[in-house]
Order: structure tokens, then C-alpha cells, then sequence
């Protein structure tokens, strides 16, 4: 697989290291880093990157405005957004997809799989590619 460039925005700074190993080590993957969806919003303006995961359970306040800042630019660059959660099996594609996400990765999530899933989804939310 060609290398692409990933936006991972992870509260939680645990997790958002196996998820970068994961993807950077096992994927490989350009990946940035970011610890909330505001200075996520901010690295995409600095680069673009070519989809973004994001755990939208945040403590950041007006995350959903930020979220919504997200989607905007997700929508106006192309650049397709993918939701990893423990509550992705609660949603189907059509309706993620109406909630301006390409798709969602379930917590727990298998760190050997998690590449191909995002590459799988990203080409699913940008039919272009």
C-alpha cells in the first residue's frame, strides 16, 4: 500500500500513541498527531492530510462546534473523516455517512487490521480515489 498522511486526533494520550505506533509502524503511515479537535483543525490548515481519525469523546468544550469546523473542512478539501468509538456498531454506514463521517472503526479495535480498515473506509468515503 502507498504511504498516506493521517490526522489522528486522541484525547487521550495513551491511546493516541498505540493508535499512531499502530498505523505509523504496522500501516505505514504518515501520522500527526493531535490531542483535540481545535489544534486538529489547526494541523490540517499546516497540511493536508489524506483522512482523519478521529475519537470525537471529548472533554474539550464546544466539541461539537469544533466537530462541525471538522466536517466543513473535511467537505471542502475532501479529505474523508472516520470515527473510531466503542459505539460504532450502533450506526450503519448510510447513517454515519448523514452524520459527515466516511465511516467508523469499533473500539476495541485489532492493531493488525486497523490500517486496512482505514484504507478500506477512506476509499468508500472518497469514491474519486
Amino acid at each position: 500500500m502507498p504511504s498516506h498522511s493521517i490526522l489522528l486526533i486522541e484525547n487521550e494520550a495513551g491511546l493516541r500513541d498505540v493508535l499512531g505506533d499502530c498505523l505509523s509502524e504496522l500501516g505505514g503511515w504518515d501520522v500527526r498527531l493531535s490531542e483535540s479537535i481545535q489544534e486538529g483543525i489547526k494541523l490540517c490548515k499546516e497540511k493536508r492530510p489524506d483522512v482523519i481519525l478521529i475519537d470525537a469523546s471529548t472533554s474539550e468544550n464546544d466539541a461539537i462546534l469544533l466537530v462541525e469546523q471538522l466536517k466543513q473542512y473535511s467537505v471542502s478539501q475532501s479529505v474523508p473523516i472516520l470515527l473510531i468509538s466503542s459505539l460504532a456498531n450502533w450506526f450503519t454506514l448510510k447513517e454515519f455517512r448523514q452524520m459527515g463521517f466516511s465511516g467508523a472503526i469499533s473500539k476495541p479495535f485489532n492493531p493488525y487490521t486497523l490500517s486496512s480498515q482505514v484504507y478500506r473506509l477512506m476509499a468508500l468515503g472518497n469514491p474519486k480515489s
